[in-house]
């Protein structure tokens, strides 16, 4: 089992312990690429045209909410 793999595993399992360095490295590994950066949100686009935004955690909050997980595995399409 590779690593993208596992971490796809991971997110469906557990969605509330994924640190974003997590997220970010799978959607490079997918493909994506920053697309925009505002704030706290990150802006990833496929050359497909599929495009996800992501809030990433700060303060005392090290993981990334589960609900933006739930939408990386959707445009993942698993």
């Amino acid at each position: 089992m590779s690593r993208r793999e596992k971490l796809r595993e991971k997110m469906r399992s557990s969605p509330g312990n994924i640190r974003f360095s997590e997220v970010d490295a799978l959607l490079r590994y997918e493909g994506f690429v920053v697309f925009n950066k505002r704030g706290s949100h990150r802006t990833y686009h496929h050359p497909d045209g599929r495009l996800i935004t992501i809030v990433v955690p700060h303060g005392s909050r090290k993981t990334c909410n589960p609900a933006d997980i739930r939408k990386v595995l959707q445009v993942l399409g698993k």
